[in-house]
């Protein structure tokens, strides 16, 4: 699995798209590798010799079992195929208001040239009269088992059990035209399937939706009717705009037929600018540039032209369309096209946007504005890349480009934020609809109570009730959420939440959420505290670290207070505490990697900040923080409010901590979870900027002590001055101490003596310098990371990613 793939889904199923840049790099034919990936359940473990396809079904006179040896040496049929999940762009949906449906990307779209064997041949081997096709249908069937979603069916001939099979069904009469070049395939792009995209024999049905085209195929069947599977009809509808989760489950909606989405429908995107991407005006103002992307439709209709706009549709420009594909013998268009158009830069100033649209030969452009539907499935507004006026570092003035969204838990984009709402999306203006209450979870329905206006009311007792990473509700302003189907996208990780289930968290939540995070927080409203019930009793239990036996002074569910014991100035703005815990036999019960949260009110505000200490569960009775005080400069004239107020305390003051939190949890000999999914690295890149430092310490603090620990570790630590670097002196003595398993490297970007630059480096982290301190890419290396979110987002990963590294193998603090 490439490591260049964005994972739109937690552990499991693998859903992944590409990153638009690499689809815009191949263009027209996707490597395999980089192919969109939609998984239901887990992959199965087929074997060429082994698999075989059952040809079946009442309308089928000559029933057979096919081996994969006797369909490869059928007749083949080579064609280039564009393949589009359902849910391509479905996260512009989202933000409009949630869908059932995950984030999907503008890179749902992938093409590869498909070898197989057209099911026209496969069916008449079976007997099939190609005249006596009328009211038939041809049904698929996958192997793999997955979980009912709604029950029996309504189908009484042919009831659901828990477990059901991914299938879906076409007319027989389209299964029989060989215009239409349905094929079984057992190759793509030259080699044989790769295992998530249906190994050893998948269906493709050109011009279809990707839903359709079953993975892992082990049967077909010939049969009187639309096929009555599951998932056939609760999956990949475009239901009306007013319909919500709830109201989909009465009136027959997921079975009405003029709600299925099979045929693709039009659609295009732009892949450059990329998201993010600048210009510098000066440099560029007297040039062109190249805006390009692609487009696509279905029913092997052609596309006719691609045009955008850069003054919000009053002109449109004609593109020039790149035509890789020829048409079928039968003038039927299988694939999509990539455009372009040279820009000139003159013409972006003043511009708010830049927007695409495509037609087809049916004259179908796309339409201006979204329609909002419960899937989030055919999303196909005109796409729009926003434009904004920046400086650059050197003050240089710069064009900045934004697309919508980003795909799955990936940050940015103008839709994101309040402002880039649309004023409707087809069940009214956004401003006095949005938000409504979601699709009810698979929980246990709770007991609750209904008011005159018919807001629920739930008790506390029920509400604490729901704690677990199961089912978790939190309180925020006496109003109840379930937060179940957030965990896996929230992006502090699955412990922030739970250390609030089944509590009043209002106070935590809004010391560290902006106003757009209280807006997503109504997406999971389901009603509110009954404020004459009375909180469920609570029994303190005692908690005893597993490791050395002594008591833990942390707990994740309350805030305790712990006392300042001693402080060291460390340097003009830095400075080391040491808080004593509750006995001098306590240890602090923090696990390596995980951090805890201060809690303070200043000024009349609670402020929440993260931290993670020097110290670890071998020093007894204490813990201990280096803290960098950010002082008021004119960008930030308030400075840090936490690292000011901690700065301020005296010997005795106390501090309110609770934890642990995180997603990062170091093991032992290079083990660790990420959100607990294991993982394993013999060599750990770590890169820190200012006080960052702090968790990559905690780590090689542990993995150093031990002897038998043998994972390796670099380390590149950056800041702004000589200064700056916390806690120097205990690095050095790591890598003179420990030459074979950790080494140090120090760059900084704005202050530095004459000495400096003969053993050290200055400016900001970049390729070469990963290239020459840190481990090479391979999959045994990993890449930790904490600092500032434009040092992460602009320095390293991009460059992690030039050098070879896989995202999936990148961790950010």
């Amino acid at each position: 699995r490439d490591g260049r793939l964005v994972r739109l889904t937690g552990r499991h199923p693998f859903n992944v798209e590409p990153p638009l840049r690499e689809l815009n790099r191949t263009r027209f034919i996707t490597p395999s590798s980089l192919h969109y990936v939609r998984n239901h359940g887990a992959v199965p473990d087929l074997k060429w010799e082994s698999h075989t396809i059952e040809m079946g079904g009442e309308c089928l006179p000559n029933k057979y079992t096919l081996t994969m040896d006797e369909l490869a040496a059928m007749p083949p049929r080579v064609l280039p195929v564009t393949l589009v999940c359902a849910g391509n762009r479905r996260k512009e949906q989202n933000m409009i208001r949630q869908t059932i449906g995950f984030n999907w990307g503008p890179s749902g779209v992938s093409t590869n040239v498909w070898k197989g064997v057209l099911l026209r041949d496969l069916l008449i081997k079976g007997g099939i009269d190609e005249e006596d096709t009328e009211g038939k249908h041809v049904e698929f069937i996958g192997y793999e088992d997955l979980p009912n979603k709604v029950g029996p069916g309504p189908f009484e001939d042919e009831q659901w059990g828990k477990q059901v099979k991914y299938g879906t069904s076409v007319p027989l009469a389209r299964a029989m035209n060989p215009a239409y070049d349905i094929i079984i395939a057992y190759e793509a792009n030259g080699e044989v399937l790769q295992p998530d995209h249906g190994y050893p024999v998948r269906l493709i049905i050109p011009g279809y939706i990707g839903g359709r085209m079953i993975k892992w195929l082990a049967a077909i069947n010939v049969i009187p009717y639309e096929t009555k599977n599951h998932y056939h009809y609760h999956d990949n509808r475009i239901l009306p705009p007013h319909i919500t989760a709830e109201e989909s489950l009465s009136g027959n909606w997921w079975y009405k037929p003029e709600y299925i989405f099979n045929e693709l429908n039009i659609n295009s995107a732009i892949s450059q600018p990329d998201h993010n991407e600048t210009i510098v005006l000066k440099k560029m103002i007297q040039s062109t540039y190249e805006v390009a992307g692609y487009a696509y439709t279905g029913g092997g209709r052609k596309i006719t032209r691609v045009e955008i706009s850069v003054n919000e549709g009053v002109n449109w420009l004609l593109c020039d369309i790149e035509r890789n594909e020829k048409p079928t013998k039968y003038g039927m268009y299988w694939c999509w096209i990539w455009w372009k158009f040279n820009l000139p830069v003159a013409d972006l100033i003043g511009a708010k946007k830049i927007m695409c649209r495509a037609w087809d030969e049916s004259n179908m452009p796309q339409p201006m504005n979204p329609t909002w539907n419960l899937m989030g499935m055919g999303n196909n507004q005109c796409f729009d890349v926003r434009i904004h006026v920046d400086r650059d570092v050197k003050g240089d003035a710069i064009l900045r480009f934004e697309h919508p969204t980003q795909p799955g838990q990936e940050t940015g984009g103008w839709m994101t934020t309040l402002s880039g709402k649309p004023h409707s999306a087809g069940f009214g203006p956004l401003l006095t609809l949005h938000d409504e209450t979601p699709a009810a979870t698979s929980a246990p329905p709770a007991k609750s109570s209904t008011d005159a206006s018919g807001t629920k009311k739930f008790t506390l007792a029920e509400i604490a009730k729901h704690n677990d990473e199961k089912d978790v509700w939190i309180i925020v302003n006496d109003r109840v959420y379930d937060c179940t189907e957030y965990l896996e996208l929230h992006p502090g990780g699955v412990d922030s939440i739970l250390i609030n289930g089944g509590a009043d968290s209002t106070e935590d939540f809004v010391a560290i959420h902006s106003v757009k995070a209280t807006k997503m927080l109504e997406k999971y409203y389901i009603g509110e505290v009954d404020k004459d019930s009375k909180a469920a009793e609570v029994v303190e239990e005692e908690r005893i670290c597993e490791a050395t036996g002594r008591k833990v002074a942390l707990d994740p569910r309350k805030k305790i207070p712990f006392k300042l014991q001693n402080k060291i100035v460390l340097s003009h703005d830095s400075f080391l505490l040491d808080f004593a815990l509750q006995t001098p036999e306590h240890v602090l019960g923090l696990p390596t990697g995980k951090h805890m949260f201060f809690s303070a009110v200043i000024d009349g505000e609670t402020i929440l900040r993260r931290y993670t200490p020097i110290s670890s569960d071998h020093d007894v009775g204490c813990v201990k923080f280096v803290i960098k005080a950010y002082r008021p400069i004119k960008a930030f004239p308030k400075g840090g409010k936490m690292s000011q107020h901690l700065d301020s305390l005296k010997i005795g003051d106390t501090i309110d901590i609770r934890g642990p939190v995180g997603e990062f949890h170091y093991l032992a000999n290079g083990r660790f979870t990420i959100d607990g999914e294991e993982g394993a690295a013999h060599k750990f890149n770590m890169i820190a900027g200012g006080t960052g430092i702090t968790p990559c310490m905690q780590i090689a603090a542990e993995i150093l002590r031990h002897d038998e620990d043998n994972t390796k570790i670099s380390l590149i630590f950056a800041c702004r001055e000589e200064g700056d670097l916390l806690m120097r002196s205990t690095l050095d003595e790591w890598a003179e101490k420990f030459p074979k398993k950790f080494q140090v490297h120090y760059i900084l970007s704005d202050k530095w003596s004459d000495t400096w630059t003969q053993k050290y480096s200055t400016g900001f982290v970049n390729k070469d310098l990963f290239e020459k301190e840190l481990y090479p890419a391979a999959s045994d290396v990993w890449n930790l990371m904490c600092g500032p979110p434009i040092m992460l987002e602009k320095g390293c990963i991009p460059n992690l990613l030039a050098l070879g590294h896989k995202k999936l193998q990148m961790f950010s603090f």
